[in-house]
């Protein structure tokens, strides 16, 4: 099991190391050393707009990344069913047409396009196929509500759950065309409720290794609390747990983004997010560089 944290560590920096697959060029040349906090990672990797659950229109959504003087904008609408550019090919099309008309129109903000897919199974069928995928350049993939056997239909033994839940995510790595873990162990809200602590580090260091392996990034999502709202856990000690976490799989170069996860918190909203990265002692290498992305035009 994971032990608390204990003091923090040197801030984590802006900048990574050249990706497998979606990521292109090559690896950065600077410094692998810490920074002061106020140069923290200045892009949002995972963020939602009206064409699913966010609050706000894409023009909006760009216009505010560009105002708070981020780099680097993702828009991954939640893309499984029941989510309009899920169910419609026009609603899809239209979603990437306007992300293309918008980020093409100014050139202070990088902006990616993609989509959240949600996870059907422990075997790690998603929601998103690879036609629809090869149209996008940042593809993410949650536990969420239709999650069955771990969001949805939870096991009431925890153990079980908790298996469940390492076997979904390491299926998730040999989906070829998934970029992004979202959020991942964000089982909190479910009876049984599985914190961070309850995960075996023996597990979770095998998991990190095909995640390092086949290329897949950890989202460290500032909302974290979010998922733990309803297990009573403290927020700090909550935070200490997944420091831990982020610990292990940085140990084992797996690659890390952040995000807001924004619905109605506010793009670029990630301070918990380097918090999180900054006492974990995460090296910019081992940080996207959303630069490196590769970019899909039309």
């Amino acid at each position: 099991m994971l032990k608390v944290c204990g003091a923090a560590a040197a801030a984590v920096v802006a900048g990574g190391a050249a990706a497998a697959g979606a990521e292109q060029g090559p690896a950065a040349a600077a410094s692998d050393g810490p920074i002061v906090a106020t140069q923290a990672v200045a892009h949002d990797l995972h963020t939602h707009t009206l064409y699913s659950d966010g609050a706000h229109p894409i023009p909006l959504h760009i216009l505010e990344a560009r105002a708070f003087e981020l780099d680097a904008l993702a828009i991954t609408d939640h893309y499984s069913p029941g989510n309009k550019i899920h169910d419609s090919e026009d609603e899809f099309n239209r979603y990437l047409a306007e992300i293309e008309k918008e980020r093409s129109g100014q050139n202070d903000l990088l902006v990616i396009k993609g989509v959240e897919a949600t996870v059907l199974d422990t075997a790690g069928r998603i929601t998103i196929d690879a036609r629809h995928a090869a149209r996008l350049e940042w593809i993410l993939c949650d536990l969420g509500g239709q999650s069955a056997g771990t969001l949805r239909a939870t096991p009431p033994e925890k153990s079980r759950y908790v298996d469940n839940v390492l076997a979904t995510y390491l299926a998730l790595c040999d989906v070829p065309y998934l970029n992004v873990l979202a959020h991942p162990f964000n089982t909190g809200n479910t009876t049984p409720a599985a914190l961070p602590e309850d995960y075996p580090e023996p597990r979770l260091r095998e998991l990190a290794a095909k995640m390092a392996d086949k290329g897949k990034v950890f989202d460290v999502m500032n909302d974290t609390i979010y998922w733990f709202s309803k297990s009573g856990i403290a927020p700090r000690a909550l935070t200490a747990q997944y420091v831990d976490l982020v610990k292990i799989f940085a140990r084992e170069k797996v690659r890390f983004q952040v995000s807001s996860d924004d619905h109605r918190t506010g793009v670029g909203n990630t301070r918990w997010s380097q918090i999180v990265l900054a006492r974990a002692a995460v090296p910019r290498s081992q940080i996207v560089d959303p630069k490196k992305i590769r970019r899909v035009e039309g």
